[in-house]
């Protein structure tokens, strides 16, 4: 069923009314008068000025109507945006501890290579929370599996390009000048002993 809108209502009344005069002219009700040019002039004014009236009224209240729907629209948006920078925190924190996770184990395997890309991919997350956690922790961790990595170790393409990646986020952070000394100390050192896989 049609829903009625004002509009909808203004019209069909509008073409009542106008059939109903239309009839009523037509029937000579009430008899013709004398309309004189000043009475004419004076009633069209008088006319006009209600729908002018009406119209800017209209205008008003439907301007209102849309600041108030913007005003709620931007609260929207803010909430939103407040919702997915707590739901990207949250990725971080939890990417950080599961690769972090991961590189203990791959660490306590023997698999060096491996616990040194997720401790690069662990580091990359913390870095990226408000409040980082582990760096220390993490920058030590590395540290360690280095000294466990031999020179000349080979490595796929695709997981050295991954940890270039990761290097260049972590030298993207805010607070990369806190530990840049020790973590390229680090990178450097990984670096020199790991060569591509042929």
């Amino acid at each position: 069923m049609k829903k009625w809108s004002l509009a909808h209502i203004c019209a069909y009344l509008s073409l009542a009314i106008s059939v109903t005069l239309l009839v009523l002219w037509c029937c000579n009700v009430g008899g013709f008068t004398v309309v004189s040019l000043d009475s004419f002039v004076g009633v069209i004014v008088a006319l006009l000025a209600i729908v002018v009236t009406l119209v800017v009224g209209l205008q008003i209240y439907n301007g209102i109507e849309l600041n108030d729907k913007i005003k709620q629209l931007s609260t929207l948006e803010k909430k939103a945006k407040e919702h997915e920078i707590k739901m990207e925190q949250h990725f971080y924190h939890s990417h950080h501890l599961i690769t972090l996770d991961f590189g203990l184990k791959a660490y306590n395997e023997g698999n060096y290579l491996a616990a040194f890309r997720y401790y690069i991919a662990s580091l990359k997350c913390s870095l990226s929370l408000d409040k980082p956690l582990n760096v220390n922790k993490l920058l030590e961790d590395m540290e360690q599996v280095n000294k466990n990595v031999k020179s000349g170790s080979e490595y796929e393409h695709d997981r050295i390009e991954e940890i270039h990646e990761y290097d260049k986020s972590i030298r993207d952070s805010k607070i990369y000048d806190t530990i840049k000394s020790q973590y390229e100390h680090v990178y450097n050192d990984f670096n020199s002993k790991v060569k591509e896989k042929a």
